[in-house]
């Protein structure tokens, strides 16, 4: 059953909690910090099954202990959610499995395996990935677990990192993702 309050529909069980759901969350790829990274994650939720994330990735700001390169550049994601099963008892609509297309695009300079008197080396890849994940909302906060697979084209690099992806097989036309955010809804 579902009410109309101010203009937006709410379920039965968000009437009776008494509140507004979360449709917002910011979150941070806690991988993404041994990886030689930071990535930064802003979703909005437009209704109960459907919201948009936008991340943005510095690259060069985390500890690089895969690679130990010493990269600096950015990285943009773009993606659409669409939750298939929602969390239930969740008061957020960001809640629940999912599956979403996400683009992605990363452009760094590096210095490879730890030369640093070597000239630096730039890398400019793209990638358009279909991933699956589950997040879990407890109150203010949030677990976003995800892995997903695609097309990727670019200059790729010695290391085979991308800071939001690898190729598989190393060097060959597919991108492969996983890891986890955490982070806070409101």
């Amino acid at each position: 059953m579902l009410i109309a309050v101010q203009g937006r529909a709410q379920t039965a069980h968000e009437v009776s909690a008494g509140g507004d759901p979360s449709v917002n969350d910011f979150k941070i790829t806690m991988l993404s910090l041994g990886s030689g990274s930071s990535r930064f994650t802003y979703e909005r939720a437009f209704d109960p099954r459907h919201s948009a994330e936008f991340t943005l990735g510095i690259i060069g700001m985390g500890w690089d202990w895969m690679n130990d390169t010493h990269s600096e550049g950015l990285l943009v994601k773009l993606a659409y959610k669409w939750r298939l099963l929602p969390q239930r008892g969740a008061d957020s609509w960001l809640a629940g499995l999912y599956v979403k297309p996400e683009f992605v695009v990363t452009h760094f300079d590096y210095h490879p395996f730890n030369a640093r008197a070597s000239s630096a080396q730039t890398t400019f890849q793209g990638a358009l990935l279909a991933e699956c994940g589950y997040q879990l909302v407890l109150r203010w906060f949030v677990l976003d677990v995800y892995a997903g697979i695609g097309p990727s084209l670019g200059t790729g690099n010695d290391n085979n990192y991308f800071h939001s992806f690898m190729l598989f097989p190393e060097g060959g036309p597919l991108a492969f993702t996983a890891g986890y955010r955490v982070g806070v809804a409101f």
